[in-house]
């Protein structure tokens, strides 16, 4: 499979993976055995080396994203799946898991592409899932990948928890990965140019965990778990809100570090004594 090189700045292995992904081949051993076979598309090829040479992720070259073997389209309207977010997924899904904890009804807010919200689906498929994003683009995605995925999640418009009140359902999990980053120099250049700001930065980073623990009464059972991805220098503000807004007497919560060592997950139980939970 003969190519030129095109630039010193595109990595041996984005070269590869592009070309696994133009001639439509299964592994790095496949594109080995075919390495002197005609490029299948070499229009196509150039055109991708040419916009990863400027930093595009490759993740919207394909769009595409892959995790726990299910595919996920992904374009600039929605944000690229962190390493981080995916952590919250599984940590969630250990912690109900460990703690049996009910989950009739969950909810994603600010869903973007839907991967929490289809993942949870897929882990708990007996469970009533909504995802929701004041992005109309970014719910179309999400709608794409549930549909994509044969899940059968809801996915609805509106800002925060106003998609969540008009139901008038009360749900057992809360999770989000909402806009947290309030400082520019937090967010890598690639990522302001490429990615959907809006979804990342906000000028107040605490903004949308304020907004939902200040009404989660209005949507939350009893008994509840709340889950979000926050930003490494944000516990001692959220401390603060959570004193604020929820009953010390009736909740309880924790903060958790990734696996690179940064305080990124914080998990709230209402409604259940602390001798209940692990």
């Amino acid at each position: 499979m003969r190519k030129n090189r095109v630039s010193d700045y595109v990595t041996d292995s984005m070269l590869y993976e592009i070309l696994i992904h133009v001639n439509e081949l299964n592994s790095f051993t496949d594109l080995i055995i075919k390495f002197d076979k005609e490029c299948k598309d070499e229009k196509m090829a150039l055109n991708l080396f040419s916009r990863a040479n400027n930093d595009e992720p490759l993740d919207y070259l394909f769009n595409k994203h892959e995790y726990i073997g299910m595919n996920f389209y992904v374009d600039k309207n929605v944000l690229i799946p962190r390493p981080e977010t995916e952590e919250l997924i599984q940590e969630t899904i250990g912690v109900i898991r460990a703690n049996k904890l009910p989950r009739e009804n969950i909810i994603d807010v600010c869903t973007g592409s839907g991967i929490i919200a289809i993942s949870l689906k897929k882990e708990f498929n007996e469970s009533e899932v909504y995802g929701t994003d004041i992005s109309s683009e970014a719910i179309k995605i999400a709608f794409k990948n549930a549909k994509n995925n044969n899940l059968d999640v809801k996915f609805l418009v509106g800002n925060i928890l106003e998609p969540a009140k008009a139901l008038n359902k009360k749900f057992d999990i809360l999770i989000s990965n909402p806009p947290y980053v309030e400082k520019m120099e937090d967010i890598a250049e690639n990522v302001k140019k490429y990615e959907p700001l809006n979804a990342i930065y906000v000028e107040n980073g605490t903004y949308f965990y304020e907004e939902i623990f200040k009404n989660y009464k209005d949507i939350m059972k009893d008994k509840f778990l709340m889950a979000f991805e926050i930003n490494y220098d944000q516990e001692d503000k959220l401390t603060d809100l959570i004193y604020k807004y929820f009953d010390e007497n009736n909740s309880m919560y924790r903060f958790q570090k990734d696996s690179f060592g940064k305080t990124r997950f914080l998990f709230i139980l209402g409604g259940y004594e602390s001798d209940d939970i692990s």
